[in-house]
């Protein structure tokens, strides 16, 4: 990481450079650490402001695409793809800093799926069926390059939406689960607080005849997120084997595109809450 790379060289040489005039050590060694630091807070500082500002402007894009669509009419996924399109290419610049943050890779691919992801959603829910496989397919590498592990992974977790995106990518219930599960249960161990998560894994498990595991998966998704009503209700209906309700949840389950709103035609919100301006594949 250029940050580290250049406030150690900074610390270094002003705890050196003193030495050739013959200055004590001791009264070099502390001053060098200090700027080294100093100078590290100030650089971290001016790239994360610097990311922010591109991922406020990709924001941007989008809400101002989202508020013109809702009154476009058969306009509206012309308008999104137009604008999902300009946020993805603001989002690229901010690769600039991936050498100089430790992060930024990882939170922009996970927005530049999420977006490419949506606008596979557009395409579908517009009846667009020409080029529907191949947009699904450009948004997995993204959200395959946002998933961490390890002690980053902990200090990720608010990425869970682009993880759980990804295993709705590979679910695919006529040839397997494997994938979504293996994505999932990556995420839900990362990220446990969130009951949206753990339905969405049950959910998923659930459409695939597998009851009983969809079953524990929310036993263990009450024990985590205990003050999800949805979790808890869900929990219930499949014990007494009845079907899973995931309305409840709004945007947050809507921008999977497992269910569209109950909405007539483009009045339908299009996006995901996190760049507001996301829905599945198939």
């Amino acid at each position: 990481m250029y940050t580290l790379l250049l406030s150690t060289v900074i610390g270094v040489l002003t705890a050196t450079i003193p030495l050739l005039f013959g200055v004590p050590s001791t009264w070099t060694i502390l001053p060098g650490i200090i700027l080294s630091i100093i100078t590290f807070v100030w650089i971290s500082r001016r790239v994360a402001k610097r990311v922010e500002a591109v991922t406020q402007a990709a924001q941007q894009e989008m809400a101002k695409a989202q508020n013109i669509a809702q009154r476009a009419g058969t306009k509206a996924p012309e308008i999104m793809h137009r604008a999902i399109d300009s946020a993805v290419a603001k989002l690229k610049t901010g690769l600039l800093f991936a050498k100089w943050q430790l992060g930024v890779t990882t939170m922009i691919n996970a927005q530049i799926g999420m977006l490419l992801y949506t606008k596979a959603q557009v395409m579908q829910q517009a009846g667009q069926k020409t080029g529907l496989k191949a947009a699904f397919k450009a948004a997995i590498p993204y959200l395959t390059a946002s998933q961490v592990s390890g002690p980053k992974a902990k200090l990720m977790h608010q990425l869970w939406p682009a993880w759980a995106m990804l295993a709705v990518a590979h679910f695919r219930p006529d040839r397997g689960i494997d994938g979504a599960v293996e994505v999932l249960e990556a995420a839900v161990k990362v990220a446990p607080k969130p009951g949206m998560l753990w339905s969405l894994y049950a959910w998923i498990l659930w459409k695939s005849k597998r009851l009983d595991e969809a079953i524990a998966v929310l036993a263990r998704g009450k024990e985590a997120a205990d003050e999800d009503k949805q979790l808890k209700e869900n929990l219930s209906l499949l014990q007494n084997r009845k079907p899973m309700k995931m309305r409840g949840y709004g945007e947050q389950w809507y921008q999977f595109g497992l269910e569209q709103p109950r909405m007539a035609g483009n009045q339908a919100r299009m996006g995901h809450p996190r760049m507001r301006g996301n829905s599945r594949r198939r």
